[in-house]
């Protein structure tokens, strides 16, 4: 399994290392970890008067301030990970890193703003999920859950965003632990009936036969679906909750759902979204896909120490 982990030194960084770090048993024998970190470049005018080789100093200087301690958190849980920096735009390049990188799961912080403030996650965020179709699970601060076994919520609505969430949950089951509970939470009218509620759970619950993996089906009644499963939450526990993205590019301002974005707005649970994969997605690399995206004079790997 190759995950990607976005590191900045934030207490939300902070805490997808300490997910991560909690799942070790759970991510098999030899997972392939990678931590990137990325260093904003030093206006040029500057650069020029400091020198390259003292402008690359002071980058590897404060990468390695991030990327030691993170590695570090790993390696004491047993998890190998390789570490590297890039220089540039971050939202540009762990977009880039998720992409061509084609990460089974990229695992990062987010600053958990309101959609009040018109910014429900970070601009890295958006970035990756405008661009990537790789599942994004999202943390906020506080300690993982601890469970060896999770408790993974998965809304589902018949759509193919849906459908895609529930792919997503079933392809990383294992970092979900030995033996995971899995809800099914549909959102209903009170006016449907019995065969649009059947139309609109059936495909969710085929995959999950498929897959010979036991999942509960729990109907919601309620206009306002973000609300509804919100308030569900709060009365019935849970570790971790799966929603599909329409993935809409940062220029239509709307990445998420309009009920996904209201619920990871008032959810501090752990938040993995998963987009469908476009028909033309392109086959998996076989090896050193993330190093080969990122090679160049801005991209260093970075040396235990």
């Amino acid at each position: 399994m190759k995950v990607l982990i976005p590191v900045d030194g934030s207490a939300t960084s902070n805490a997808s290392l300490d997910f991560i770090a909690s799942r070790a048993a759970c991510l098999g024998a030899r997972p392939e970890l990678r931590l990137l970190n990325v260093q904003f470049p030093i206006p040029p005018r500057a650069a020029r008067a400091a020198g390259r080789e003292l402008v690359r100093s002071y980058h590897q200087t404060e990468a390695k301030a991030v990327l030691d301690p993170a590695r570090k958190c790993l390696a004491d849980s047993g998890l190998k990970a390789k570490a590297q920096y890039v220089v540039g735009s971050p939202a540009e390049v762990v977009s880039r890193a998720a992409t061509q990188g084609h990460a089974d799961l990229v695992v990062m912080g987010s600053r958990g703003q309101t959609a009040l403030k018109g910014l429900l996650f970070g601009s890295v965020t958006q970035a990756v999920l405008a661009s990537s179709t790789a599942p994004l699970l999202v943390l906020r601060e506080g300690p993982p859950p601890r469970a060896a076994s999770l408790r993974v919520v998965i809304a589902v609505d018949g759509s193919r965003h849906g459908l895609a969430a529930v792919r997503a949950a079933l392809a990383l089951q294992a970092v979900f632990g030995p033996a995971p509970q899995f809800r099914l939470v549909h959102v209903v009218d009170g006016q449907a009936d019995v065969a649009d509620l059947d139309a609109a759970t059936a495909s969710a619950l085929a995959l999950f036969s498929k897959a010979k993996v036991e999942a509960e089906l729990v109907r919601l009644d309620g206009r306002n679906a973000g609300d509804v499963i919100v308030e569900y939450l709060a009365t019935h526990p849970a570790d971790l909750l799966v929603m599909g993205s329409h993935g809409r590019g940062a220029f239509k301002a709307v990445l998420l759902g309009s009920v996904a974005t209201r619920v990871a707005a008032r959810c501090k649970l752990p938040l993995l979204i998963a987009r469908p994969r476009s028909r033309g997605s392109p086959a998996k690399r076989k090896d050193g896909a993330t190093a080969a995206a990122l090679r160049g004079r801005d991209s260093v790997e970075v040396s235990p120490g």
